[in-house]
């Protein structure tokens, strides 16, 4: 009985080399940066369920800033003590925080890429629930698989090959590839679109 396929990275390499035809030293040594702008691209285009994280946290008493958490690429919500608090821009959560008395956070700015600033700032530790896409694990010799090679392995190929066939100058087959790329990522779109409804509800796109 022949085992399913799982996708992983010494495969993923294995399958561009068959594909593109191409085993020469120059072409293999490129073939962890083509996987790696394939991941990128990934990730630019999207931000579905699957990349969802959910972590629970606490702040403590004058704490005005606040870490985010490991591979964070975008916050969705955030509550302090069961309630959400509001985004605002670095400047009014700086003015809140020297304005006003401390107190349950009631905002919070991007201060960083690595960190949020709180106002106002925290009488007492609370309780804080964090919601963010996150960045997902690189794929390479001692990380073999990721979210992407599970969830979505025809995208990181085709994403892998359309980077190979552009690294290659091949600009005549750039557009078959292209179309494969799209199309498996239009299918991921349409499957986690499907997840956020069901036959009583739907869900407005932004």
């Amino acid at each position: 009985m022949t085992a399913a396929y799982v996708m992983t990275y010494d495969n993923l390499v294995a399958d561009i080399i068959n594909y593109m035809e191409r085993d020469d030293a120059e072409f293999v040594a490129q073939i962890p940066a083509l996987i790696g702008l394939a991941e990128s691209a990934i990730a630019s285009e999207l931000k579905t369920l699957l990349q969802l994280i959910v972590v629970e946290t606490n702040i403590l008493a004058a704490q005005d800033i606040l870490e985010k958490p490991t591979r964070w690429r975008k916050t969705v919500s955030m509550k302090v003590n069961g309630k959400p608090i509001l985004i605002r821009s670095q400047d009014y959560v700086a003015q809140y925080q020297s304005e006003s008395d401390p107190g349950q956070p009631k905002y919070y700015a991007e201060y960083d890429y690595n960190n949020w600033a709180i106002a106002p700032v925290p009488d007492a530790s609370y309780p804080v629930e964090i919601i963010y896409y996150s960045l997902v694990q690189p794929l390479d010799t001692a990380n073999q698989t990721n979210l992407f090679t599970q969830q979505c392995p025809q995208a990181m190929l085709f994403g892998a090959l359309l980077q190979a066939q552009g690294y290659l100058k091949a600009i005549d087959k750039l557009p078959i590839w292209k179309t494969y790329y799209t199309d498996s990522l239009s299918a991921l779109k349409k499957e986690d679109n499907s997840r956020r409804i069901d036959r009583n509800t739907t869900v407005q796109e932004p």
